[in-house]
């Protein structure tokens, strides 16, 4: 086997500034890979000390899908402090190759963030796995980010091993939200960032059924429906699903209308806002408590309440969403480092349920 340890690329050259590459033949050497870290470690000057508090592991499936990933990872391994070990398994590149690319991040002198990313297409992938396993720091939780679909054998092991798995229901077309529903009914340690999406939608209809001259229709809720923007997503049936879970006897409806923002795929501005409305995303929840009728909308980065039918006339309420920040719904989710959220559970076994029923 043979190897080449890169030349550091010098400040400011591309986004990936400061790491060492590492390229092998045949298999991957983890006592080279733990050199390189040690080099990049010791490229800073001495650190007072190294702050770790889990292994945060994230596969991808294509190179293109690390990238878009890129910065959520690394803004949410800031803020809690890892080993961040990323997997690139492209199986699809018949070449065979196999490289590692390793750098610290320091915070007040402190390495707060070590990252390893290991890249192999072709039949080479086959390495990934247990090199992965030999690069854990064992005495920290494991948290796993996949980012591909909620399947196959690699997900079943990355179940049987990992203290959380983290996905994006959104990032897929919905109907995986039943394979998702399937791991999560066997116990898997699931959370998903199509569910942390939708947490203020969540909130308004909570905070509106708790005004005190509203607080009567709660138990009277008869109907609910979603609208998504351009196509129904995961977000729309994990919202109705949420709602079924917890009123029994609630008859709903999904349906996509409109479009997603047209700049849904532009990259962040320097002065945060909410994040655009995408493909999928939630537009509208309404739902009803004869007479009343809740409706609750998206107008850019506000969602709007309006309480029509009750007896104390119209009523109305708003709130701004929060600013889209990379990896802020990673790190919201890495605050939970084991066991399952047993609300997105149920929510999500309704969403399947919804599925089966011939939800669009």
């Amino acid at each position: 086997m043979s190897d080449g340890l890169g030349e550091p690329i010098s400040a400011g050259a591309s986004q990936h500034s400061g790491e060492l590459t590492l390229r092998f033949d045949q298999a991957l050497d983890l006592g080279r890979i733990d050199a390189a870290l040690q080099q990049a470690r010791d490229r800073g000057g001495p650190a007072p000390e190294s702050v770790t508090t889990l292994n945060l592991v994230a596969i991808y499936f294509t190179a293109a899908q690390y990238e878009r990933s890129r910065a959520a990872l690394e803004a949410a391994g800031t803020l809690h402090p890892c080993r961040l070990i990323v997997l690139i398994a492209d199986a699809m590149i018949d070449q065979e190759s196999l490289s590692a690319s390793i750098s610290v991040v320091r915070s007040g002198g402190a390495v707060t963030m070590e990252r390893i990313v290991l890249s192999a297409t072709g039949r080479s992938v086959r390495h990934l796995e247990s090199a992965m396993m030999g690069l854990l720091r064992p005495d920290l939780p494991m948290v796993v980010a996949w980012g591909g679909r909620p399947l196959g054998n690699l997900l079943q092991r990355v179940v049987d091993s990992a203290d959380r798995i983290i996905t994006d229901s959104g990032a897929r077309p919905p109907n995986y939200l039943a394979e998702t529903a399937e791991l999560l009914a066997k116990g898997a340690p699931v959370g998903d960032l199509a569910w942390a999406r939708i947490f203020p939608w969540q909130s308004l209809a909570a905070e509106t059924l708790d005004v005190p001259n509203l607080r009567e229709h709660r138990g009277n809720i008869r109907k609910a429906r979603v609208v998504c923007a351009g196509a129904v997503g995961a977000e729309g049936l994990l919202l109705l699903g949420w709602m079924q879970s917890r009123i029994k006897r609630l008859e709903v409806s999904i349906s996509a209308e409109g479009e997603p923002d047209e700049d849904a795929d532009a990259p962040l501005t320097p002065i945060p806002r909410a994040a655009p409305m995408g493909l999928g995303h939630v537009k509208l929840l309404e739902f009803t408590a004869p007479p009343a009728t809740f409706t609750l909308h998206r107008d850019k980065g506000l969602l709007l309440a309006q309480v029509k039918g009750d007896d104390d006339g119209f009523c109305a309420h708003r709130v701004r969403l929060p600013p889209a920040v990379p990896g802020a719904l990673l790190a919201f989710e890495l605050k939970i480092l084991s066991g399952r959220d047993e609300l997105y559970a149920q929510a999500a076994q309704a969403a399947a349920k919804l599925l089966r029923e011939g939800a669009p």
